[in-house]
């Protein structure tokens, strides 16, 4: 399922662009975009000999880029970014036309099939009583078609680990199979912290044994983040940022008193490390 939200700034009464008639986006953009592409295709030698193999990654590339700029925050970035993943898609598309016969066509009414029969609610008679009730009755509407299916099957193994941690987490909670609060997560997260401890205790400890324990702690980590409607991902992303920023800090220090940082004791590096932290980052505007 495709959930969308954008904590943009709107006046009071006025709803999303998304749930606006449609109608407001120019439909010759759309198809001169698709004229472009078809262009290059033709006359450009890098884009007429790109293949499904060559574009996936370049698709997967886009879609972190668009996730960082969505991160920072920063209207100018996504909407670069956000143009040049929907021209990755669409060009993809006419790879597919090329390479496999698949039209466009085909794709978009799939997709507009099945998001109208996945609402109910919606398009048809069905009454939820909140978001809640939808992501359940979409799960069941899943297993209805795909009998044999399991739940996580749909699950992508080449996500980042801490994405698909946490979209494994949500595919259960749909069904029910669940933490109540975020306090019961955390006990869960202290009880795989002291199962660590007990392994570190050890005189004889198995490295495997102590992997295991830390991938446990780490999906109970990535839990706590989701019941407290956090990204695992995008907040460790925050997190090396901030450290890459304060490290450069104390790089810099050093090199203006022409001092090799390697030479330079831990004790000192410390305190120049305190300092970074008490600077306040550049805001962007």
């Amino acid at each position: 399922m495709v959930l969308l939200s954008f904590r943009g700034q709107r006046s009071a009464g006025a709803y999303p662009a998304c749930t606006r008639r449609p109608g407001r986006l120019d439909s010759g953009m759309f198809e001169e975009l698709m004229q472009v592409i078809r262009t290059l295709r033709r006359r450009c030698p890098w884009d007429r000999k790109q293949t499904v193999a060559s574009t996936r990654p370049l698709v997967l590339n886009e879609a972190f880029e668009l996730d960082e700029a969505l991160r920072r925050r920063d209207r100018k970035a996504i909407a670069e970014e956000l143009g040049d993943y929907l021209f990755m898609g669409l060009f993809l598309a006419c790879v597919l036309r090329a390479e496999t016969g698949l039209r466009l066509e085909q794709s978009l009414e799939t997709v507009v099939a099945k998001l109208k029969r996945r609402h109910p609610h919606v398009y048809g008679r069905l009454r939820v009583s909140g978001a809640d009730e939808v992501l359940v009755n979409w799960e069941r509407l899943k297993r209805g078609r795909r009998q044999r299916r399991g739940l996580l099957e749909g699950v992508p193994v080449r996500l980042p680990a801490l994405q698909q941690a946490q979209l494994i987490q949500e595919r259960c909670q749909r069904v029910g199979f669940d933490w109540k609060t975020a306090g019961e997560v955390l006990v869960k997260v202290q009880e795989e912290v002291g199962e660590l401890e007990s392994e570190l205790r050890r005189k004889r400890r198995s490295r495997t044994q102590m992997a295991e324990e830390l991938g446990d702690l780490l999906f109970a980590v990535v839990n706590l983040c989701r019941h407290l409607d956090v990204d695992a991902e995008g907040v460790l992303k925050d997190a090396n940022r901030k450290f890459r920023r304060r490290f450069e800090q104390v790089e810099r220090e050093f090199q203006r008193a022409g001092r090799n940082l390697a030479d330079v004791p831990l004790e000192e590096m410390e305190r120049a490390w305190q300092r970074a932290k008490r600077r306040r980052p550049r805001r962007r505007h």
